[in-house]
């Protein structure tokens, strides 16, 4: 049975506490039941700097503690909020940071793309901006048109209306990756050298 280390514990506090932060930020639309938010980009970063499991933890630990009432999603909380409209949104959110991260670890360890910056760059794109933002459209749009008064035409019309920002915080989660790959490359190996060394300890105990 793997080990949780006392560092991976600090991470999932971090990056699910950077995610309530960023709920924080909304900007409510006219037009839509969703308003616009930096959880993607909290997720991009999280998928970018933490190991699978820890990425999706980091998420999943915030919807738990929501569902318990707290006013954790931009001072809303609760079941309701959960099963609200943006609650497939939500939902996917942890398995679209796992799936991040694994995509992630897959291009860092590729010396052909992480030694062409533009390459890099590209492949960061696409990994944030379909992983992070895209998958989350499927369950998303899906609830919000079974919760909400909305036509399909209508539900189309404000996903896409997300799309040029969901780029955007790609893009910057881009800048950021390409930047830093050489210590995001250190700081995801730390934990995962970490956790394995501390098996054998607690065997030994």
């Amino acid at each position: 049975m793997k080990s949780i280390s006392i560092r991976s514990l600090v991470y999932v506090a971090l990056f699910a506490a950077l995610f309530i932060v960023l709920s924080m930020q909304q900007m409510k639309l006219n037009f839509s039941v969703i308003p616009i938010t930096l959880q993607t980009f909290a997720v991009i970063l999280s998928g970018l700097f933490l190991r699978p499991r820890l990425a999706f933890a980091s998420i999943f630990v915030v919807i738990i503690l929501s569902a318990f009432g707290l006013p954790l999603f931009g001072g809303k909380g609760g079941i309701p909020h959960l099963i609200g409209p943006t609650g497939g949104f939500i939902i996917a959110f942890p398995f679209c940071a796992m799936f991040a991260s694994i995509a992630v670890h897959k291009l860092l360890t590729s010396k052909r793309m992480i030694s062409n910056k533009v390459y890099a760059l590209i492949g960061f794109f696409l990994i944030f901006f379909i992983l992070c933002s895209m998958l989350s459209y499927v369950p998303g749009l899906l609830w919000m048109k079974y919760t909400a008064p909305y036509s399909w035409a209508k539900t189309f019309i404000v996903g896409s209306s997300f799309l040029p920002g969901d780029a955007i915080k790609a893009f910057i989660g881009s800048l950021v990756a390409v930047s830093l790959a050489s210590f995001v490359y250190r700081f995801r190996s730390a934990d995962a050298v970490e956790t394995t060394s501390a098996a054998p300890r607690e065997a030994q105990g």
